[in-house]
């Protein structure tokens, strides 16, 4: 990596304009966690459909990183972003019309814009190493703060205006930092080309395990904090639409702030694979303790300890991310990871949808604990230790990476 003054300002910028996009995107997100079940419920929707929608939104996740790593691949790191951000404004349009059938096609192909790879790339390569730790979790921590803004954002929104003009709103975001994309983002071809049908097997066993292992602990968060968190706060404890917004906000930007600490103040020295079996294992009785809290504060109590063990284990597992990934297949990498890290959400949604509707809330609680501890148990596989990853600037001089 160049280490001019000019080459480090100017790669500030590109991480910055990455970030600004990916935190447009992710504000849209979290406005629609809250706007979308808040407004099918109070229109009568069965919490079962209200799932249904989530879970064709994670359902696209599982498929996206692929989609993604192979158009990063094929396309270069510049035009693959751009197209992202232009679809994330485009499809808010679809609540415009009365149609089921347009808000089926805006929750898919919203999971399909997955946007975390293609940050993680452009962290990779135009970031120094020793850096790279910091920025990746940085801009993953604070896209969860992000989605928080979105969250309260639009559950104030909603209750002033209508669903349509409140996604119009948010669109602007990711169509303003379209524009920026477009003027001053870099670009970055790579030279590996793996066809489809290889890329799982060139893939090493430690990215596919580290993959399995944070799927199946997004999973256990999706399994109560996607549907059933909105839901048992309006229904059952009987908070106001505004107030599930700010708590959700809350959440999140207490894990993008709790992942950002971490990165920055923590010594990731530590044995990574025993944290990550310790910190699922410390998941377990908070899942099953949620189960139990019937009464508001005690409930809001658990919630945040859930997410603080999850922000920190998140820490190890974006670390561990890039240090895993090759320089020369970054991208390919990268998607497989991803691929695996989200194939639980769905599961998690729609699952604990039908046991909360069936047999009662808390089974979404026993559910997600048992994933908890499915996610400690395959943290086991993991390596002692992790590889430390060539330098870009001798993959550059090899000419595994070419600049456009």
């Amino acid at each position: 990596m160049p280490s001019t003054d000019n080459t480090t300002v100017s790669h500030k910028w590109t991480i910055a304009m990455v970030a600004l996009g990916y935190w447009s995107a992710a504000l849209t997100n979290g406005a629609l966690r809250v706007i979308v079940p808040i407004y099918y419920a109070s229109v009568g929707m069965s919490i079962s459909k209200i799932a249904f929608l989530f879970f064709l939104f994670k359902f696209a996740e599982i498929f996206a990183p692929l989609g993604i790593g192979v158009m990063l691949n094929r396309w270069g790191y510049k035009r693959t972003f751009i197209t992202g951000l232009t679809i994330h404004s485009l499809i808010s349009s679809f609540y415009m019309a009365p149609s089921f059938v347009l808000i089926y096609m805006e929750r898919f192909i919203r999971g399909l814009l997955y946007m975390a790879d293609i940050s993680a790339v452009y962290v990779k390569h135009f970031s120094l190493k020793e850096k790279q730790r910091f920025l990746i979790n940085m801009i993953l921590g604070l896209k969860e703060a992000s989605k928080g803004v979105g969250m309260i954002g639009g559950g104030l929104l909603i209750a002033v205006m209508t669903i349509e003009n409140t996604l119009l709103v948010f669109a602007v975001f990711t169509a303003i930092s379209a524009l920026v994309a477009v003027r001053y983002l870099p670009d970055l071809q790579e030279q590996v080309k793996l066809p489809v049908h290889k890329i799982w097997g060139a893939v090493d066993k430690k990215i596919k395990t580290l993959g399995l292992g944070f799927g199946l602990l997004n999973g256990a968060l999706d399994a109560w904090g996607v549907v059933v968190l909105p839901i048992y706060l309006t229904k059952v404890l009987g908070v106001a639409p505004a107030f599930v917004g700010t708590v959700m906000m809350a959440e999140y930007i207490f894990q993008g702030l709790i992942v950002t600490f971490f990165s920055k103040y923590v010594n990731l020295r530590w044995e990574p694979r025993k944290l990550l079996v310790l910190g699922g294992l410390l998941l377990v009785p908070v899942s099953l303790a949620l189960s139990l809290a019937t009464t508001l504060y005690p409930f809001l109590v658990l919630v945040f300890i859930f997410m603080f063990f999850f922000s920190a284990a998140m820490v190890y597992y974006n670390h561990l991310m890039l240090d895993f990934a090759s320089e020369e297949k970054t991208s390919l990498d990268l998607a497989t990871y991803t691929t695996l890290s989200n194939i639980f959400k769905p599961i998690g949604v729609f699952a604990s949808g039908l046991l909360a509707e069936s047999m009662g809330f808390s089974w979404a609680y026993y559910f997600a604990a048992l994933l908890t501890l499915s996610s400690a148990l395959t943290c086991l596989a993991l390596p002692k230790s992790a590889t430390e990853p060539a330098d870009v600037a001798a993959s550059l001089a090899a000419g595994s990476l070419a600049p456009k």
